[in-house]
């Protein structure tokens, strides 16, 4: 009988642990991140002040000194900037900066200082100009990457570098809304992909640290007060139902909007700063009716909760920013749409409290509570993560009666979103770079992971021109692990496919066939650079038994064999390792 695979040819992905120490590190990652996201905040006013002559992010309404052509000029100088930009960071890379999310699904958490700068110096450069996109992508990507060069500085495991991700996420989101249950629920949603008992004390602590950093630096004040004061009726659920799949659909056209848009400006301006410069004119002429569209929005999310903007002024808000947060991103500006979705779900929200009342047998409805309703919908929508805009209500507010609506809303824009588009933005734009990503799940381990361990010699040997009857003793006693056929000089002919064989066997005429003729066919290569989720993938599609595997840089030359067996068993092993380090399980 042939000896099992030695299971300890496995990397050595060391235990994780509920340590103290991981606690520890996790607060003082919060507490970095939250230094960084006062930092970034404070920055983006201040540069909005220097090139557009007002802070875009705390104004819905433009100061009598603005200058129409100052705020053209500004978003000329910033897509001439974006475009040098990322030109001197292609010339450092050739690659795409990976953000938090691809990093811990495909890299098992390692990011680079160049994902940091890649991501971050870009998105300053178009939201401090005015561009209509959110610092949120910049501020959790910095996080993430503080996180994961910490943790590999110190020589974390895997394991425990995804969670560092995912905490530094956590404790970005929550600083830049003061919300840290939100921030956590982010992480697990988006980032990490899962929630375990392990994770909870250091993603918790990390984004509260994280907040009470931003409560010493900038004062409790949160980017937006939402007081509510109301109780929910039963007229409140059916609206909540609808405003969440009404926001649902709006929630799929502006991420296919972003797509059309894009590919719009490729086909009509072939250069990049082009493009950019053209989106730059569309944002100045729609900030001429609507000065909110510049900047990320956080300023006319409370307007639009309070009712300050509401009816045909809401309206027309909602179809200015869309285009302009569809436009910024599509033309090549980078940021994200965290930010915006709050504003268009709370525009959203007072549409519907505005055609409500023209609706015959329809109760009253409180444009305060759709204005939240879509707020979290629309953000549960388009960013893909429904606890997250849930708890980010109820920490903003205040009200858990009007959570409780809320999240009828939120579950409901969720569901309809993933039945009939599949994808969130992030996991959207995954799609279209051709990685088939749908959150932070580890789906990397095996890809990681060398078939050195299990690459054996095959059982038996024998010539090419080897009769049928030499051939039936060979492997009657090669078994699984096979039989090569090697030419009369040498070189590997390929493995005896016990397939073949037997149909030929089974003639009632013996046909006169040798060795060279029953062997199976040379594809798919397998060297030993080959890793285990290929492998799987090739005895997934091939029903045999046994690979062989080649020298790299001799394509008739014999490494070893890999039994099927040998493979699964080494994929179910290093899965169940990874289970248990999920869930913080002594090996």
């Amino acid at each position: 009988m042939s000896p099992e695979p030695r299971l300890s040819s496995v990397p050595d992905f060391r235990k994780p642990t509920g340590s103290f120490r991981l606690v520890g590190l996790a607060a003082v990652l919060g507490c970095l991140t939250g230094v960084a996201v006062a930092g970034i905040q404070s920055f983006v006013i201040f540069a909005q002040r220097a090139t557009l002559g007002f802070a875009a992010e705390r104004r819905i309404v433009l100061p009598d000194h603005a200058s129409y052509l100052r705020i053209a000029l500004a978003l000329i100088s910033s897509a001439i900037l974006v475009t040098v930009l990322t030109r001197l960071l292609s010339r450092w890379k050739t690659r795409e900066p990976i953000d938090a999310v691809e990093a811990n699904a495909l890299s098992g958490g390692t990011m680079s200082w160049f994902d940091a700068v890649g991501v971050v110096i870009p998105i300053l450069a178009s939201v401090s100009f005015g561009a209509s996109v959110g610092i949120e992508a910049a501020v959790t990507q910095l996080g993430a990457v503080l996180a994961s060069r910490i943790g590999r500085r110190l020589g974390r495991p895997r394991s425990d570098l995804r969670l560092l991700v995912g905490a530094g996420s956590a404790a970005a989101i929550a600083a830049a809304y003061r919300a840290p249950i939100a921030g956590m629920l982010y992480a697990y949603e988006l980032v990490l992909g899962t929630y375990t008992k392990r994770t909870l004390a250091p993603i918790g602590l990390a984004a509260i640290c994280a907040v009470i950093t931003m409560w010493m630096l900038t004062g409790q004040a949160k980017p937006f007060n939402l007081p509510l004061e109301t109780q929910a009726s039963w007229s409140d659920f059916p609206l909540a139902l609808a405003i969440g799949l009404l926001a649902a659909l709006f929630g799929i056209g502006v991420m296919l909007l972003v797509t059309i848009l894009e590919r719009l400006f490729k086909r009509l301006f072939p250069g990049h700063a082009l493009r950019r410069a053209v989106a730059g004119l569309l944002l100045t002429a729609l900030a001429i009716r609507f000065p909110a569209v510049l900047g990320s929005g956080h300023a006319a999310v409370e307007h639009a909760v309070n009712g300050e903007i509401a009816g045909r002024h809401a309206l027309g808000l909602l179809g200015a920013k869309t285009v302009a947060s569809a436009a910024s991103l599509g033309s090549g500006f980078r940021g994200g749409l965290f930010g915006a979705s709050l504003l268009l779900g709370a525009l959203l929200g007072q549409c519907v409290a505005w055609i409500v009342p023209f609706l015959p047998g329809v109760p009253p409805v409180n444009p305060t509570l759709c204005a939240v309703i879509g707020m979290a919908s629309v953000g549960a929508s388009i960013i893909g993560s429904p606890l997250t805009m849930i708890f980010l209500v109820l920490e903003t507010t205040g009200d858990y009666d009007a959570a409780i609506v809320v999240a009828i809303g939120a579950v409901a824009a969720s569901f309809l979103t993933d039945r009939l588009f599949g994808y969130s933005f992030a996991t959207w734009r995954f799609q279209q770079r051709g990685l088939a990503i749908e959150g932070g799940h580890d789906v990397s381990r095996l890809a990681a992971s060398p078939i050195s361990g299990i690459i054996k010699p095959p059982k038996r040997s024998i010539a090419a021109n080897a009769e049928l009857d030499d051939v039936l003793r060979a492997i009657s006693t090669a078994g699984a692990r096979g039989t090569a056929v090697y030419q009369h000089d040498g070189s590997f002919a390929g493995l005896i496919d016990p397939r073949l064989v037997e149909a030929i066997e089974g003639e009632d005429i013996r046909l006169p066939v040798v060795a060279a003729e029953l062997v199976y066919e040379t594809n798919p290569a397998v060297t030993p650079r080959t890793n285990l989720a290929e492998l799987v993938d090739i005895f997934r599609n091939d029903d045999r038994a046994t690979v062989a595997v080649m020298d790299p840089t001799d394509s008739r030359a014999l490494v070893g064999v890999i039994r099927a067996r040998d493979a699964y068993a080494l994929a179910s092993h290093i899965l169940d390792m990874q289970r248990r380090e999920d869930l913080g399980i002594a090996k």
